[in-house]
């Protein structure tokens, strides 16, 4: 049997039995698209563990959902010679498990983490070709395109966003074995991780949405299955998984979109509200009997309107609606936030590009985003570049395209770039301080002329983009080490904010509280932490910023939840803090509506005693500043937040003097 580039699979060298449509289709790109060589010996590519380090950051939320599916897995293969791994939708990989002697094997000839198995570059693998096909692979031996890599058995699943975009692989591989049976075994455990991780991934970005449970038979357990839509409480539809979709019969997302619950089953959604949690069969869109089952959210019902027909202008998906007042979330109520909020608002809607500086996990792609979603390009693309976790041979045709044919490996239709696929909407360069110096004249050239030429090609296309760039480098010092344009420099700092970091940040406590309700939804009422916890908290100096904050209040809700949390509910990096530093002052039990330090009256201390005439000029300040403090914080109730706020100082700040000067709260005298 022969395929359409003229080779059979006997001639491959493959059994017929291993080679499926989806394996022939990659060959067939392998060979007229990326013009690939079977005989090439290229060594896997690897990128730097720092590049590891900031894919991981960027895929966070899906590593975290992935972490029980993983540890699922690696309990069933444990014995099994089987590497397991995470990709990005790249194709580079951000984690990789080896359990067993023969893993660990299999893991140094190449599997492991920061391996880079993109389609275009090896030619067809588990990875690479799931990602390309959007379907689950298994790719035996010597289907590998790449002769090099005849040894390897590889299963791979691809991972779905809430908006059905392929965001990551999920990969079982090991030595190459004859026959299908440990093959099979591994697609089934990949094609099954993935779609659990997909289907969490879509249950927490609906959490407050309805969902709607599709099943072929009456399920006892109808939130376990994998068909799901999203609904507003009229029943627009707001999303779908993939199985949703596939059973339903729409090949995309955008197909069902802001379609009705009534257009599906003709019934309308209010017909299902009373019979809400409970399966009810009806006819499909096909005449076949379906098994639904509604639950609804807490949100207030709105009318359900006569016919859809009449709204088929409205009709959007869910992520073409930005969230009203998205910056005022991020500013909290920290006030040199409310004053970069302030400064963007200004010029969110005027050709200013912004330049935000921070330490890595400050939130500066979160700020980007809300300005997008604030200004009056929401409905157009946010197109977010990591500057420094595409490999530098890559950033170029990642951010430029390129034309037909350009380079071998070349897609065939050539490929649109980040530059232009930001059109209209807003283009945000992370990291822009890691940008080779070789492509920053040409960025220069973009933002100036307005205008952005392909690799390979002589066409000049405009282009029209808000640009916001962040960095937590020094741009200047770069700038006098030959290291980063002068010119860029000037051009994207058209408006400059510095976001603080979380240690100097005086709104600790509204912020944990807004974090556990976006995790938690309405069950974060119920989650409360200790004065020890909340102490710690405001003494821990949180290195990784928000993001770290953000993980550390997820990691404790989810294996904590339903219980006051105490300090040894903590991950082991801040109980080792705590360890080494002695508590300062503690505040009153912390829940999370609340939004100030709340403390018992106790009995107040003494002023300290008046300054002796021999004191020093430096022992004079220390005690007017120490007086001072007390002061204040006696006038505020010992509400150190309050407090640092009339002094003109962080609270991580008034907390290291209140620490220095001994200071004692009421609410620690016995």
């Amino acid at each position: 049997m022969r395929d359409d580039s003229g080779e059979s699979s006997a001639a491959w060298g493959v059994p017929h039995s291993l080679v499926g449509d989806i394996v022939r289709a990659s060959w067939r790109r392998c060979i007229s698209e990326y013009g690939l060589d079977r005989g090439q010996r290229r060594p896997i590519e690897r990128v730097t563990s720092s590049t590891v380090r900031d894919l991981r950051e960027r895929m966070e939320d899906i590593l975290l959902q992935a972490s029980p599916v993983v540890e699922s897995v690696r309990r069933i293969a444990a014995d099994a010679d089987h590497v397991i791994m995470l990709s990005n939708a790249d194709g580079i990989v951000v984690n990789s498990f080896a359990d067993s002697p023969g893993s660990l094997e299999v893991s140094r000839a190449g599997l492991e983490t920061g391996s880079f198995w993109s389609e275009q570059r090896v030619g067809t693998n588990g990875i690479g070709t799931c990602l390309v096909s959007r379907q689950p692979i298994t790719v035996f031996g010597r289907a590998h395109f790449n002769e090099n890599f005849a040894t390897f058995t590889c299963s791979a699943a691809p991972i779905f966003a809430p908006d059905g975009q392929v965001i990551a692989a999920f990969d079982i591989s090991g030595r190459a074995v004859p026959g299908l049976g440990e093959g099979k075994f591994a697609q089934y455990f990949a094609r099954e991780a993935a779609s659990q991780i997909s289907m969490m991934l879509f249950r927490k970005w609906h959490r407050d949405d309805c969902i709607v449970a599709i099943s072929a038979e009456a399920d006892p357990m109808p939130m376990s299955a994998k068909a799901l839509l999203a609904t507003d409480e009229s029943g627009c539809i707001l999303g779908a998984t993939q199985e949703a979709l596939s059973y339903l019969g729409f090949p995309d997302l955008t197909d069902i979109g802001g379609r009705y619950v009534h257009d599906i089953w003709n019934v309308s959604f209010n017909d299902l509200r009373p019979l809400s949690k409970h399966s009810v069969r009806l006819a499909g869109p096909n005449g076949s009997s379906t098994f639904v089952t509604a639950f609804l959210s807490k949100k207030k019902p709105v009318s359900t309107p006569a016919r859809s027909a009449a709204l088929t202008d409205e009709k959007k998906p869910r992520g073409q609606h930005a969230p009203a007042r998205a910056l005022d979330m991020v500013a909290g109520a920290d006030p040199l936030m409310v004053q970069n909020v302030n400064l963007c608002r200004k010029i969110i809607d005027k050709d200013i590009p912004l330049l935000i500086l921070g330490e890595t996990g400050v939130g500066k792609d979160t700020l980007a985003r809300a300005l997008h979603a604030e200004s009056k390009r929401a409905e157009k693309p946010y197109v977010a570049v990591n500057c420094a976790a595409i490999p530098a041979t890559l950033l170029a045709s990642e951010l430029f395209g390129y034309a037909p044919g350009t380079f071998t490996g070349a897609a065939k239709g050539g490929r649109t770039g980040k530059i232009l696929a930001s059109h209209g909407g807003t283009l945000f360069l992370d990291e822009i301080g890691d940008m080779p110096l070789d492509l920053q004249a040409h960025l220069l050239r973009v933002l100036e002329e307005r205008t952005v030429t392909p690799l390979g090609s002589a066409e000049t296309i405009p282009v029209d983009m808000k640009i916001v760039c962040a960095t937590h480098r020094n741009l200047p010092d770069l700038i006098g080490k030959g290291q980063f344009r002068k010119d860029l420099y000037y051009r994207i700092r058209g408006a400059q904010i510095v976001l603080p970091s979380l240690k100097d940040r005086s709104d600790l406590p509204e912020l944990i509280a807004s974090i556990v309700r976006d995790e938690m939804g309405s069950d974060a009422g119920s989650v409360s932490f200790s004065t020890a916890v909340m102490d710690l908290f405001c003494r821990y100096p949180w290195p990784g910023n928000i993001r770290e904050l953000r993980n550390v209040l997820r990691f404790v809700t989810s294996l904590h939840a339903g219980k006051k949390i105490e300090v040894e509910d903590l991950p082991d990096q801040i109980l080792d803090f705590s360890r080494a530093s002695p508590p300062a002052c503690a505040s009153d039990v912390y829940r999370t509506g609340y939004q100030s330090i709340q403390v018992e009256e106790r009995r107040e201390p003494a002023l300290p005693a008046p300054v002796p005439l021999g004191a020093t000029l430096h022992e004079s300040n220390e005690a007017a500043e120490r007086r001072r403090i007390v002061e204040v914080l006696r006038a505020n109730r010992w509400n150190v937040t309050e407090a640092a706020g009339q002094l003109g100082i962080s609270r991580a700040t008034l907390h290291r003097k209140i620490r220095r000067y001994a200071i004692t709260s009421p609410n620690n005298q016995d």
